[in-house]
C-alpha cells in the first residue's frame, strides 16, 4: 500500500506552548509515525530566551475511502 509523506518545521521554546509541537502530537494521535528528524539550530528569542526548530518528516499508510468507508 502507498504512504503518504508530509515535512514539518517544528519550533520549541522551553515553557512556551507552540502551535507546531501541537500540530505533530496530532498527526502522531493519528496515526503518523516519524520517519526522520533534522535539528535546524537554535537562537534567542527576543527575551533571550532559548529557541529551537527540527525538520520532522513523518508518514502512514495511505487511507482510501469508498463511500465514507476505509478500502484495504
Amino acid at each position: 500500500m502507498a504512504k503518504e509523506r508530509k515535512a514539518l518545521v517544528v519550533h520549541y521554546a522551553p515553557g512556551e506552548e507552540s502551535e507546531t509541537v501541537a500540530a505533530l502530537t496530532d498527526h502522531l494521535n493519528d496515526d503518523w509515525r516519524l520517519l526522520s528528524t533534522s535539528a535546524m539550530g537554535g537562537a534567542g528569542g527576543a527575551d533571550g530566551a532559548p529557541q529551537f526548530a527540527a525538520l520532522v518528516v513523518i508518514e502512514r499508510e495511505e487511507t482510501k475511502t469508498v463511500g465514507g468507508f476505509s478500502a484495504g
